[in-house]
């Protein structure tokens, strides 16, 4: 891309895998910006088969002139940022607490750590069995989605989504597990995660390490 016209310096945000995030381009004013990103999709389903949303493309403009062009084998390489992520760093479940509100009503209030930081979601629901692993459920996606939020304050990361889809309990070689399904929606991205738990402790221990298994990978991966 660095040989196509007015373009001075490349930078390209990829995930593992070769996905490209971001393309990061500066140019001359020699060729208009929206041509530019029209040169750089064309050039890259060309020459590599790739298609990229060209809103993934973005061009600061600066009218100083260009610098002396090199021999081909000088050429400066393509600068390739890969997003990799924390592998190191896990969304850890620490307490939670359940309330009786009024009459058949529950609060339950989940305590979620991130690298020493600790966020804490709730929910109301109903004191019915169904209901309720529902409500652990969405407490802990509520205090999920805090993480999410501080992780993305101040970057470009893209808005993360979670959603409660079902909690569902499972009888199996002789034991109770727990079954829960998350909808995760990453820009045009909406994935369908499910994590497990069996019943070892409480059934909202349970709810809530089958729901963190369904989404911790899942969010770690993009922010």
């Amino acid at each position: 891309m660095s040989s196509l016209p007015g373009i001075l310096s490349v930078r390209i945000v990829a995930r593992p895998g070769g996905e490209i995030e971001e393309i990061h381009l500066l140019t001359t004013t020699e060729v208009a910006a929206k041509q530019t990103v029209r040169n750089v999709e064309s050039a890259l389903k060309a020459k590599f088969h790739l298609e990229v949303d060209h809103r993934k493309i973005s061009v600061a403009q600066t009218s100083d002139p260009p610098p002396p062009k090199a021999e081909p084998e000088a050429r400066k390489p393509v600068l390739i940022e890969k997003i990799t992520p924390s592998l190191g760093a896990r969304i850890l479940f620490r307490r939670h607490q359940v309330e009786m509100e009024r009459a058949r009503t529950v609060r339950v209030a989940v305590s979620l750590e991130w690298e020493g930081t600790e966020f804490v979601g709730d929910a109301v629901g109903t004191d019915l069995t169904r209901s309720r692993f529902e409500t652990v459920a969405r407490a802990t996606i509520s205090a999920t989605m805090k993480i999410v939020s501080m992780l993305r304050e101040g970057t470009s990361k893209p808005e993360v989504t979670l959603t409660l889809d079902g909690v569902r309990v499972v009888e199996a070689f002789d034991r109770s597990y727990v079954l829960v399904g998350v909808n995760a929606i990453c820009d045009r991205e909406i994935a369908h995660l499910a994590g497990a738990s069996a019943v070892d402790d409480t059934s909202d221990r349970a709810v809530i390490l089958a729901t963190l298994q369904a989404t911790d990978r899942w969010v770690r991966g993009r922010l």
